[in-house]
């Protein structure tokens, strides 16, 4: 059955090569009568014509002629990449008023500039960024960085439902502590909890809460809560900052690491309850 549907394949290939063999002769034939009458002459040119072409064909590759390249020089390649005198990169002025309109308080406003300022010039400039140059844009790129961010976290806050908060979330965080703390005072005894110092409730408590998995990761080690802190600073970093330094890795890393060992890392040792105030205080004027 294969072979009997092959040669019928074989017969209509030929038939089809047949006709358009005999086309091409025909055209070719006919175009030739205009310089010859006897056809007995044109129709063997034709024939040779048609399958000189064929051959032609089938053997050369025709290409289309490539134009060589004029190889540029240095300076002309410098100039297209030569910046322009107004190129918006190279302008470096921040805007000033933007963070204003989100605080819309001249009090405020006022106040937090001070601050800033006064915290830019001890710990920036006089400190190690005067001594490298006299030049100020630095420091008002930091600045301006700063102000947008607060300008941001005070546009935040001000969408923030008070009375939500204070009546509800508030009440409902410290309700689901005291309700965690009670089921851990009720596991190991309240009469036992009451003979431990504070430090051995402390363990006692962190080790029932280890156990059963409710144990925030930041209590775990110091070196988890700064795995946390980074986290959630790299976070609020995402959503404070302009997206062009929100964006840039150094300027995230380096952020993200100021924020979270200079700022909220102290902030939170100095809030623990196991760390006194007064002594805190004494610790950090030692090291300075």
């Amino acid at each position: 059955m294969k072979a009997m549907e092959t040669v019928k394949d074989l017969i209509e290939e030929a038939k089809l090569r047949t006709v358009w063999w005999a086309l091409c002769i025909f055209a070719v034939s006919y175009f030739l009568s205009h310089t010859s009458k006897s056809m007995w002459m044109n129709l063997p040119m034709s024939i040779l014509l048609v399958c000189g072409m064929r051959i032609l064909f089938n053997e050369v590759e025709f290409r289309r002629k490539v134009k060589p390249v004029r190889p540029q020089t240095y300076l002309s390649h410098l100039e297209k990449k030569q910046l322009s005198v107004n190129d918006s990169r190279l302008s470096t002025a921040p805007n000033l008023q933007k963070w204003k309109r989100k605080i819309d308080s001249p009090i405020v406003e006022a106040a937090i500039d001070d601050f800033i300022d006064k915290i830019l010039k001890d710990f920036v400039v006089d400190l190690w960024y005067g001594d490298i140059t006299p030049d100020k844009e630095f420091p008002e790129q930091k600045r301006a960085i700063i102000m947008d961010a607060i300008g941001e976290v005070s546009g935040r806050i001000k969408e923030i439902n008070l009375v939500d908060l204070l009546t509800r979330d508030i009440i409902d965080l410290v309700g689901d502590h005291l309700d965690l703390f009670r089921r851990n005072q009720a596991a190991i005894g309240v009469d036992v909890m009451g003979t431990l110092s504070s430090e051995e409730r402390d363990e006692r408590l962190k080790h029932h809460l280890m156990a059963s998995k409710e144990l925030h990761p930041a209590l775990v080690s110091p070196e988890s809560e700064y795995k946390v802190l980074q986290r959630l600073m790299g976070g609020v970093l995402t959503l404070v900052l302009r997206p062009r330094e929100a964006h840039c890795p150094v300027v995230r890393s380096v952020a993200r690491e100021l924020l979270t060992c200079l700022v909220m890392q102290p902030v939170m040792n100095f809030a623990s309850p196991g760390c006194d105030p007064n002594c805190y205080l004494d610790m950090q004027i030692e090291a300075e």
